[in-house]
């Protein structure tokens, strides 16, 4: 269950304790190893409740300081929406309804209906992992608004800003919606019997992201990996690979231009989190005060 949330934040999150982030911040600034200007790392939420997604002053400081934006994936890409929704599309000519059996869709469609005024018809052509997505994307018990994502997207546009991604459309469809459908509808069985629970356990992880606590978020995450009531997952494929993946284009970037970097605030902490990957290559990397 908790795997589930976490997929849907992409926050959404082996470490040392020598390794633990202490400080609680979403926003660091990357200097040294010959930088001639500071770049910024900032932790994001990518779905969250109206009236918590804003430029607050740390972050408008931070963000007009630098030259460019780069996020998880180049979301300035005309082709990205439409990459998207062709991936979230069953390929093999089944009927959502067809894969869950009777018993499922009703309760699917049942919960659909209650949370939001339309039925499981609508969304028959998606494939098993996009709709334990949309599903899991319910159970926010606020009015939902969009991430930081599309704010910093906004503020780039405007300041004319080029944006960038750290990796392909591709690769983070592959991370997503790789789930094999039988797991995939273990999850939403398991969502729709317990949704109370994923209500609740969306609501801490929000309330962790709102105190800042990024090191609690990557714990929270890591065992959302190993909860055995839900399909395992990989973190390491899910967290580690990306980000260590991410560092080499991370580097080029901000020896180039000062750069202001937004990730998944899961991605933060951890051994292999961006922040401690960071200074392995000898950057200084600290946590911007509010």
């Amino acid at each position: 269950m908790k795997r589930l949330i976490a997929i849907l934040l992409l926050v959404l999150f082996q470490f040392g304790i020598s390794q633990e982030i202490k400080e609680n911040a979403l926003l660091w600034e990357i200097s040294g190893n010959d930088l001639s200007q500071p770049s910024y790392l900032f932790g994001t939420v990518h779905i969250a409740c109206q009236g918590e997604v804003e430029m607050r002053p740390e972050l408008q400081s931070a963000f007009d300081e630098t030259e460019q934006l780069i996020l998880e994936m180049d979301m300035d890409d005309l082709s990205l929406m439409t990459t998207m929704m062709q991936a979230s599309i069953a390929t093999d000519g089944k009927k959502v309804s067809e894969k869950l059996g009777e018993t499922l869709t009703g309760k699917v469609d049942s919960l659909m209906q209650t949370s939001m005024g339309m039925g499981l018809a609508m969304f028959e052509n998606l494939n098993l992992p996009t709709l334990s997505v949309q599903l899991g994307m319910l159970a926010i018990n606020c009015p939902m608004d969009l991430g930081y994502d599309m704010l910093l997207m906004t503020e780039a546009q405007a300041a004319q800003k080029e944006v960038k991604g750290l990796e392909s459309v591709e690769a983070q469809i592959e991370v997503l919606l790789s789930m094999p459908d039988e797991e995939a509808k273990q999850a939403i069985s398991y969502l729709v019997e317990n949704f109370e629970e994923a209500q609740n356990q969306l609501e801490e992880m929000l309330n962790l992201y709102r105190n800042q606590e990024v090191q609690s978020l990557y714990d929270f995450t890591k065992s959302s990996f190993e909860d055995p009531k839900y399909p395992q997952g990989n973190i390491e494929e899910f967290l580690d690979q990306r980000n260590e993946n991410w560092i080499p284009v991370i580097e080029k970037e901000i020896k180039t231009k000062p750069s202001f970097i937004a990730v998944g605030a899961a991605h933060l902490a951890g051994d292999k989190g961006v922040i401690n990957l960071l200074k392995k290559q000898g950057y200084t990397v600290k946590a911007v005060e509010d």
